[in-house]
């Protein structure tokens, strides 16, 4: 191995995150929770399939 490797910043939102925090729909703090708790694990697989030695759940 070269160097580690990482994100730095924040990831871009995906559109189902996009829609969760702007469409205007107040969903419970349980589905919220919830839908964000799937979105972290999304990015986090995201970098973990890039071959990334260091990965983070970002501003999330």
């Amino acid at each position: 191995m070269l160097f580690p490797t990482s994100v730095v910043g924040s990831m871009p939102r995906p559109a189902f995150v996009l829609d969760l925090i702007s469409d205007g729909s107040t969903p419970s703090a349980q589905d919220y929770r919830r839908r964000m708790a799937a979105a972290v694990r999304y990015v986090v697989a995201l970098q973990e399939n890039a071959g990334l030695d260091v990965v983070s759940d970002g501003e999330w």
